[in-house]
């Protein structure tokens, strides 16, 4: 215990120290931060406020519509969170520098393993903190919750976060112990495959069927609101979180209660079980994968990524070897080869329940909104993806960047490089991704030319803020690329991203529903709109885009290593 707090005091001074240090920037930057995140909470608010209403007007169902939404954020919200805790409990726990230092030292392993696993927690979760407050005050005030709720809501809050991390903990301590790096890679990936397996005969036997019995809107939202049952299983725990603050909204406190204390019991007995798996498992772990990490490697030109190095020449051969490189640091990074993995099912769930969707609406205003959904959760996801993975790449080179200064390639170089190479592969996956859902939605082939080019557009801009303020706020001293993401730099591209991708999508909305949906311009306005909209969205692209990587070649450039 006395280990524990020395630990957890070390912390709270550090986080202090970074604080005060907060009075030495620039006025002006803070400012600009504080602005744009009170911006994001306040328009994710307005979004989430609007959408809630809308389903709460629906006669009859709206209610249950509004409650259905609050389940199905927390089922999918608790998946995401164990498997984001994953990732980033194998980083924290066993990867970084820091934890060799403290194992070093008369520590009790268990102190250290839940100073990293408190760490862990904030790490895998803060993303829910940006998105997941501005949506329960939006439910909140929908259901005309009482005060008392608001202030109960940090600790659902704390409490939620804490049980998907000791889940993944579970799973990450006997792989780290028995397993080597091959071999849990490849019980990952075909564990991967089983459950895309399952959910692909799910779908195709389940719920494809019973989607196209009908083909209105009414029909399909009977059918998904059906097929959703498993997620408010009673022994899941995104159902108990989910109940408890339904039930606490209506009026009803000892439901809510009642909810609340299974979910904690939960809790408990998952932090009791790291307790005794730490005592056993996390020292040994950490020693076996450090002697794992002795093994003698294969020589430097041997092995298939090697094999490429005749694809990339006609790429300088500079730029070529770094290519090779990232791919090999790519390969050999559990965090983000894992990370991409779980991207690609969520990709393909959602590409699976686009095939749900019938095909037979005919009523305009439904099919403008369902491709226009889908348009924004294309843009979304490489929002998400660009952030995970470009954003950390200039940090990852580590403080080794000193060797890139003395190579015949200079950082101006090294940022375009990331640019260009990265920026193909995100505008070939979205575009794909958009083709294929386009045709799966019967778009009209206007619509479906515009989403096609805006969504090239958004890769490309997508792809230069992140590259670009990865480049303007690296972080050579860290490895874990959960930490680089969760930094200053890391949020604010998270935060930029998601305005970005608003800003397009309101763009391009604005005149199609204007004269499509709801006819109140003529023909050529509509035109002069639509012109209007690719001005915009090219000037919103250069400025998020191109303007982050001008500064970050040139913050390189500047720096002394």
């Amino acid at each position: 215990m006395n280990d524990a707090r020395a630990l957890f005091f070390a912390r709270i001074r550090i986080l202090k120290n970074s604080a005060a240090g907060i009075k030495n920037e620039p006025v002006l930057k803070t400012t600009f931060i504080a602005v744009l995140t009170a911006s994001f909470w306040i328009v994710s608010f307005f979004l989430f406020y609007r959408g809630l209403a809308f389903f709460h007007a629906i006669p009859a169902v709206g209610p249950v519509l509004v409650d259905e939404t609050m389940y199905i954020f927390f089922a999918v919200l608790f998946i995401m969170l164990v498997l984001s805790s994953l990732v980033v409990c194998h980083a924290t726990f066993f990867n970084a520098q820091e934890v060799e230092f403290l194992l070093s030292k008369p520590l009790d392993h268990r102190a250290v393993f839940f100073y990293r696993f408190i760490q862990s927690s904030i790490y895998s979760s803060w993303a829910f903190l940006f998105l997941g407050i501005p949506f329960l005050v939006a439910y909140a005030i929908i259901r005309n919750a009482s005060c008392w709720f608001y202030l109960a809501l940090p600790g659902w809050f704390i409490l939620f976060v804490i049980l998907p991390t000791a889940t993944a903990s579970l799973l990450v301590l006997p792989a780290a112990r028995f397993l080597d790096y091959r071999r849990a890679r490849h019980v990952f990936i075909g564990t991967a495959v089983v459950l895309a397996l399952a959910a692909f005969w799910y779908y195709r036997s389940v719920i494809a069927p019973a989607a196209q019995e009908g083909g209105d809107i009414t029909a399909f939202m009977e059918s998904f609101l059906y097929h959703l049952r498993i997620l408010k299983h009673p022994l899941y725990p995104g159902y108990w979180m989910a109940s408890s603050l339904i039930e606490a909204t209506g009026g009803r406190a000892l439901a809510s209660v009642r909810y609340f204390f299974v979910y904690a019991a939960t809790t408990a007995l998952a932090l009791q079980l790291n307790h005794i798996a730490a005592g056993r498992l996390y020292y040994r772990g950490w020693l076996a994968s450090r002697n794992r990490s002795s093994r003698p490697l294969p020589p430097p030109d041997a092995g298939a990524v090697n094999s490429l190095l005749s694809i990339f020449s006609v790429l300088p051969r500079p730029t070529a070897a770094l290519v090779i490189k990232d791919i090999k640091t790519f390969a050999r990074d559990f965090g983000q080869w894992s990370q991409f993995l779980i991207y690609l099912a969520i990709l393909g769930v959602y590409i699976l329940n686009l095939g749900s969707v019938p095909g037979s609406v005919n009523n305009p205003y439904w099919k403008m909104i369902v491709t226009f959904l889908n348009f924004s959760a294309t843009s979304l996801v490489l929002a998400g993806f660009t952030v995970r993975f470009l954003f950390p790449q200039i940090s990852l080179e580590g403080n080794k960047i000193w060797i890139l200064g003395l190579a015949p390639l200079s950082f101006r170089g090294l940022v375009l490089q990331k640019f260009f190479i990265n920026g193909i592969m995100i505008l070939l996956v979205s575009e794909l991704l958009m083709t294929a859902t386009n045709i799966m939605l019967e778009t009209s082939p206007g619509l479906f030319f515009v989403s096609c080019a805006m969504t090239a557009l958004t890769a490309v801009g997508l792809t230069g803020l992140s590259v670009g303020l990865g480049a303007l706020y690296p972080n050579f001293r860290e490895e874990n690329m959960s930490r680089i993401v969760s930094s200053f730099g890391g949020t604010l591209n998270f935060i930029t991203a998601l305005i970005y991708v608003a800003v397009i999508v309101l763009l391009l909305a604005v005149p199609y529903f204007s004269y499509h949906v709801h006819h109140t311009v003529t023909a050529g306005t509509f035109r002069t709109m639509l012109l209007a909209a690719w001005a915009g969205s090219l000037a919103a692209t250069a400025a998020a885009g191109l303007f982050p990587l001008v500064l970050g070649y040139r913050k390189l450039q500047r720096s002394e290593f």
